[in-house]
């Protein structure tokens, strides 16, 4: 024997069928397993110390045995291959590599023919989504497209560190069916067996399958112990339905449904919550949501959104899936939509029947909204008419309803014109229109005409200046600018003060109001106006024009005192001055930002309203951020977040949201979470004002296991993301998005 590397090659007709499987998190918690396809017929090459025999019938292969064939690497100490058989028997070491998938034991035995076979005590290392590894007695290949694991387990912890791993005595995979099946399975987590399942089948490639999913659990004030066992149906490619059967210690049973679907050309997502008696109350409860989006034609649109619940404090006593749209209104709406163009004019048909249910609090009540039976919405808008005029024509008839209000329709017009003149550095827009409203009403109060309409012409000119220039910041390039804008807007006094009040408020008084030419938000004002804006903005760019730094200052000059307030007590404005507005904001360095608005009264020399925030993002999951707002006589709070490592895998999570004038935490959070590479554990404490005089306190625990699922009381990760600001899922499924002090340089590196 001649101890040198050989190479025979060997042209074969048949391909060698690969293993390759991974756990995966499958939909709703299930554990999925996915396999490579065979591999398809190539030439074979077989490199060794040395090889005997003849080709085209069998050959033997000793010594650092190599066998190529197109991404399969298969090594051993020794290799047999019979070509008239198609079998292929590999002994000592035997290791297979294919697309950075690795797969080990000491001896495998294939038949190429009928895709069948047994590797002897293997291991695995797979790397899909997420990186798993695991061994079983035996695994057999029961076809082309099927194999069985007998006595395996896997994990997706390190080698070393094996805190949590799944085992089952028999783990059959089908992919002809993409179904697998189960025996003896049972989790386990630091030795303690936290669940068994004598049996059980699974979807793979991430098939979604009908079957039972994880518990939760959660601890609530209102409803004490909760415990859910939730069921999935997957009726169809299209459809699926989720029943959770829920028991709470405080209120009694109750039944969550959720039913999906999903068509070509529309969709749609119904809930339904019921409870037959609660037993605090002594009564029935339940809440039903519905939407549904549909295209009825390339450019029509359709959407439904309706909501409802049993009484006024169902969000505060139940958990609930369903969507709040206000703290105190349940929206209730039809809404359908259509665009279109006639040669260069384009237009926009809408039609809206939109109701509330409105929540009463009857420490804090409120009005409830107007109802719109119906809302019928058209615009025309053409542009460049002349190669100058931009023309505007919206149209509105909506009819108004409410159990104690005066009703009636509005029908309005609101066509405008305007003249951009732009240029680089500058630019100036006049625009011309007119406001017209025309109202029909019933149940009018004395003195108030159930007909009657009002005109009100309108002029605005917008024009503004950008001035650039070089400059450093804190060594660094930047680019300069100083923009100043002037804003004059002319309407004339038209007495309003016998037109209902349906749909409008006063606008706040932000930057962005400064350059709108109505005071009012809704159709049933229109404000007179002879007024200026003045203001400027400078910021500081970035070689790649990312904005650095921002610095906005404004103030509204009156020429004259308003004459139409929003109902005939409201207070107006005199000639003079308004308030200044100034803002600021950017990044001070690398990880710091900040924010901050004011409202200067000059007048009285005091300040009305300001805001100021600060925030510290080093890195995911590193963030601190703290901001102040006041406004005067109504509110002043103070809101904190963070998400912070204190060692190696340990994040503390908190939120403090607390309101001075009132002397009471609105929102407490504290929280723990423990990365521990292949697992992590959250527990999450709240505290909340639910209504007036009504707290609620809630505690919530996920234990998750990378790449299989997890045990849980509710979707703690999108909690938080929804209540503490910024917060970051220390274990997402990208890798880039994890934490730079939890990322291995390789998984599982040096182990073969």
């Amino acid at each position: 024997m001649q101890h040198r590397r050989a190479r025979s090659p060997l042209v074969c007709a048949t391909g060698l069928a690969l293993l390759s499987f991974l756990v995966l998190g499958a939909p709703h918690g299930w554990a999925q397993l996915a396999a490579s396809p065979a591999m398809p017929a190539g030439p074979t090459t077989i490199e060794a110390l040395s090889i005997e025999g003849v080709s085209e019938f069998e050959v033997t292969a000793r010594g650092q045995v190599e066998l190529r064939r197109g991404e399969l690497n298969l090594y051993s100490d020794t290799l047999r291959y019979n070509r008239e058989f198609g079998r292929v028997e590999a002994d000592g070491g035997v290791r297979i590599e294919r697309a950075g998938d690795r797969f080990f034991g000491p001896r495998l035995q294939f038949d190429l023919n009928s895709d069948t076979g047994v590797f002897d005590q293997p291991g695995f290392i797979m790397r899909r989504e997420q990186t798993a590894r695991g061994s079983a007695e035996r695994l057999e290949f029961l076809g082309k497209d099927k194999l069985r694991l007998v006595g395996g387990s896997f994990t997706t912890c390190e080698p070393g560190k094996e805190d949590w791993r799944f085992e089952a005595r028999e783990l059959e995979l089908d992919y002809e069916i993409e179904e697998g099946r189960m025996r003896d399975g049972r989790l386990r987590f630091f030795d303690t067996t936290l669940f068994a399942v004598p049996f059980a089948t699974f979807p793979l490639e991430r098939r979604r399958k009908s079957g039972l999913l994880t518990p939760h659990y959660s601890q609530n004030t209102r409803r004490g112990l909760e415990i859910g066992v939730p069921f999935y149906w997957n009726i169809a490619p299209e459809q699926d339905l989720l029943l959770t059967p829920v028991t709470m210690s405080k209120r009694g049973l109750q039944l969550k449904t959720q039913y999906r679907y999903l068509e070509r050309s529309y969709a749609g997502d119904l809930r339904w919550e019921y409870l037959p008696e609660d037993k605090v109350l002594g009564e029935r409860r339940s809440g039903l949501t519905l939407k549904h989006e549909q295209q009825l034609a390339p450019d029509w649109t359709g959407r439904l959104d309706f909501n409802k619940v049993s009484d006024d404090r169902y969000f505060v006593d139940l958990g609930t899936q369903m969507r709040q749209i206000t703290t105190g209104n349940l929206l209730r709406e039809a809404f359908s939509q259509y665009h279109g163009s006639i040669g260069d004019t384009s237009y926009a048909l809408q039609a809206r029947v939109q109701g509330f249910q409105t929540l009463q609090d009857p420490l804090a009540p409120i009005v409830s909204p107007y109802h719109r039976v119906p809302q019928l919405n058209a615009a025309l808008l053409r542009q460049s008419v002349g190669g100058r005029l931009d023309v505007t024509v919206p149209a509105e008839y909506v009819r108004f309803t409410h159990h104690s209000l005066v009703e009636g329709t509005r029908v309005s017009l609101h066509p405008s014109l305007a003249l951009p003149l732009a240029a680089p550095g500058h630019f100036v827009i006049p625009r011309f229109g007119v406001h017209h409203a025309e109202y029909r009403l019933a149940r009018t109060a004395p003195g108030q005409p159930e007909r009657q309409g009002v005109s009100v012409p309108w002029a605005s000119a917008d024009a503004g200046l950008i001035f650039e220039r070089s400059a450093r910041w804190f060594g660094e390039a930047l680019t300069q600018t100083l923009e100043p804008r002037l804003y004059y807007v002319y309407a004339p006094y038209r007495a309003q003060d016998t037109v209902p009040l349906f749909d409008t408020g006063l606008a706040d008084f932000n930057y962005a109001q400064l350059f709108s030419e109505n005071r009012f938000v809704g159709g049933d004002r229109f404000g007179d106006a002879d007024h200026l804006t003045l203001a400027a903005t400078s910021r500081l760019l970035g070689p790649g024009g990312e904005e650095v730094l921002r610095a906005t200052i404004g103030q509204r000059l009156y020429l004259k005192s308003e004459r139409v307030g929003l109902t005939p007590a409201a207070p107006l404005r005199g000639r003079g001055q308004s308030d200044l507005l100034a803002s600021v904001g950017g990044r001070l360095a690398q990880g710091w930002s900040f924010d901050g608005a004011a409202q200067y009264n000059l007048q009285r020399s005091r300040t009305e309203r300001y805001s100021a925030a600060v925030r510290y993002t080093p890195e995911i999951a590193k963030l601190v951020s703290a901001s102040y707002r006041f406004n005067r006589d109504a509110l002043r709070q103070i809101d904190i977040a963070a998400q912070w490592p204190l060692s190696a895998g340990w994040y503390a999570i908190g939120r403090y949201n607390y309101s001075l004038l009132e002397r009471q935490l609105l929102e407490g959070i504290a929280g723990i979470e423990y990365n521990a590479g292949c697992w992590v554990f959250r527990t999450v404490f709240q505290r909340l004002q639910a209504a007036a005089q009504t707290t609620s306190t809630v505690l919530m625990f996920q234990l998750e296991f990378n790449g299989f699922g997890g045990i849980q009381s509710g979707d703690v990760t999108d909690f938080l993301k929804r209540h503490v600001p910024g917060y970051a899922s220390t274990n997402p499924g990208a890798g880039d998005l994890v934490p730079p002090s939890m990322r291995p340089r390789l998984p599982f590196e040096q182990v073969f």
